[in-house]
């Protein structure tokens, strides 16, 4: 078995979903060069299973421990059976982390040190609430930090993701740290994410039926009302992807919506992920699609009052591609970490 490396997300939008709908996203996810992140704290089968039937691309396992009513806090540390299970089954760990709420220095501190002493390749996942990126100076610190510690990460944010322009440009600006940086557990923000520079994202919200003319989730019904009043704008909702074959996607079943939502994101990051070595022309060619997405708003808005504004791709729109870091060489983290936890202890507090 070849062995996995961080390298291999690369540029990657991946699928995150529960391990009962993995055998399904698959399928689509093989089509566009993707991965699958499974949720929950029992993996093994169903990374068997997807290995059984050949799935050729990566897949990472999320514990998920820093979501839910008993969710622990990143203090709680890391369990070393946890990673070495991923690796047992020949992937790329995640750890398996706890929340880090806004300022936890000393949670950040306990999950890199755990994290240091656990063999690569592994991603240090850790789940920031938003409110970490509404301090300029805290994002500044934690490009510091990670940079130190020289870790892959794993970065969930906790909340939400992209619904203001702070944590937008904070996230832009982490992007900088001279590590790796996935992003997990978000919607089509993802696209975003690797455009600016996230070494992969993962797709894990899906709440209706994805519009890709809006870069948007609606309701099939909100939809039909759109296409009702906007005839000039008829050549913007068919889609032509397996479910729909060509029809405006209204009458798909709950299942048929899924797929169809998730074909179509992925077929939009096919496009954006094409020059998968030049960052810049990434970053305008979703700049570009924010535009064409606010443009049509613009003109449902006129035609169904009180349409609500997409302020998060507003702040895509307007986010200013970070300057270009100077990065340590990924195809060396891996063995990097393996030798990284004495220097750690003397990261600043």
């Amino acid at each position: 078995m070849t062995q996995p490396r961080v390298d291999d997300l690369i540029r990657r939008l991946l699928v995150q979903c529960p391990p009962e709908r993995a055998a399904d996203v698959a399928l689509i996810a093989a089509m566009h060069h993707s991965g699958v992140v499974l949720t929950g704290p029992k993996p093994r089968a169903m990374v068997r299973h997807l290995r059984r039937i050949g799935f050729p691309g990566p897949i990472l396992c999320d514990a998920g421990r820093y979501t839910g009513r008993h969710r622990l806090r990143a203090g709680a540390g890391l369990r070393a059976a946890w990673t070495a299970e991923q690796h047992d089954l020949g992937l790329v760990a995640l750890t398996d982390s706890g929340y880090l709420t806004a300022g936890d220095w000393p949670g950040l501190r306990k999950l890199l040190d755990d994290a240091a002493r656990q063999p690569p390749p592994l991603l240090v996942t850790l789940p920031l609430a938003a409110n970490w990126f509404a301090v300029p100076a805290w994002v500044d610190r934690l490009i510091a930090v990670l940079g130190e510690a020289r870790l892959p990460v794993a970065a969930v944010i906790v909340g939400d993701t992209f619904a203001t322009r702070r944590v937008t440009r904070g996230f832009v600006r982490l992007l900088t740290a001279a590590v790796p940086i996935v992003l997990l557990q978000t919607d089509v923000g993802a696209l975003g994410a690797v455009c600016h520079g996230a070494h992969a994202a993962a797709i894990g919200t899906m709440s209706g039926l994805f519009v890709p003319a809006l870069l948007g989730h609606h309701r099939p019904a909100v939809l039909a009302r759109i296409v009702e009043r906007t005839p000039d704008l008829a050549q913007l909702w068919p889609c032509r992807c397996v479910e729909c074959a060509g029809a405006v996607p209204t009458d798909l079943s709950p299942d048929g919506i899924y797929r169809h939502s998730l074909r179509a994101q992925l077929t939009i990051g096919d496009q954006l992920t094409a020059p998968r070595h030049d960052l810049t022309a990434m970053t305008t060619s979703w700049r570009e699609h924010c535009s064409h997405a606010l443009a049509v708003h613009e003109e449902v808005a006129e035609v169904m009052p009180a349409w609500p504004a997409p302020a998060a791709l507003r702040w895509w729109h307007e986010v200013e591609p970070p300057p270009v870091a100077v990065a340590v060489p990924h195809q060396n983290l891996d063995e990097d970490a393996a030798r990284m936890p004495d220097r750690l202890n003397r990261r600043t507090s």
